[in-house]
């Protein structure tokens, strides 16, 4: 019983993709900015203090972020929250989810506009062996 307590308190809460909300991800210092295509492929990009950990079918791979490349990622997300479409359904449409271990909003582009490989060519993360 206190395990099953335990697993539901440390779930994240799904909340709606507001600033507000994605401003307390951000406050963490410490989330996950994840795509998850309509065929199953998921990556993702976590922030840790200074850090971006990029994960993916390949291998793992860790780096210091610079300030501009934070700037630019913060600008990628605003352009994809500003096209969140509330018809479309997570199950069969790409999405982005941007979580940490309170709070996670799920982000549906009402266009593919915006492509995750986009943002990891910019950062020279889709050259990642």
């Amino acid at each position: 019983m206190v395990f099953v307590v335990i697993f539901i308190v440390s779930c994240a809460r799904s909340v709606e993709p507001t600033v507000e909300n994605i401003n307390k991800i951000f406050a963490s210092k410490d989330f996950t900015f994840e795509f998850n295509s309509h065929t199953g492929d998921k990556k993702s990009l976590s922030f840790r203090n200074d850090y971006l950990v990029y994960k993916s079918d390949k291998p793992t791979y860790r780096r210091e972020i610079s300030y501009d490349e934070v700037l630019f990622i913060n600008d990628f997300i605003q352009k994809i929250v500003n096209r969140h479409s509330k018809i479309l359904d997570p199950d069969t449409s790409s999405h982005y989810i941007i979580k940490n271990t309170a709070y996670k909003v799920v982000i549906i582009p009402d266009q593919e506009d915006y492509y995750f490989d986009a943002l990891l060519k910019t950062l020279k993360l889709d050259t990642v062996k």
